[in-house]
């Protein structure tokens, strides 16, 4: 398990690494990821992620992409697993761990 602190803070590794991943979603500097690139079947395709949140525990949190389909205001959240995170971290070149 990986339920290391950051150091002096309350921050586990996981929630760094979401905190890193809506850092570089809200930068906008990169091209829209859709749930299609993400491999998402539950979202329309082209609906591109907005956001990502965490809920659950610090240590292991359930992490969710919420997406926008264009011209729809309302947002869709979907849980992401392991390899929407992993994507997400090779398109930011972000060295993340994600699942085991």
């Amino acid at each position: 398990m990986n339920h290391r602190s950051m150091s002096g803070t309350n921050l586990t590794l996981e929630m760094a690494q979401i905190a890193a991943l809506e850092e570089h979603l809200t930068r906008r500097h990169h091209a829209p990821l859709t749930a299609g690139v993400l491999g998402l079947a539950t979202v329309p395709e082209k609906a591109v992620l907005q956001h990502v949140t965490a809920v659950g525990p610090t240590c292991y949190p359930f992490v969710y992409g919420h997406f926008r389909a264009s011209g729809d205001q309302s947002e869709v959240a979907v849980e992401l697993h392991t390899q929407q995170l992993r994507r997400l971290s090779d398109t930011f070149r972000l060295h993340q761990h994600w699942g085991l």
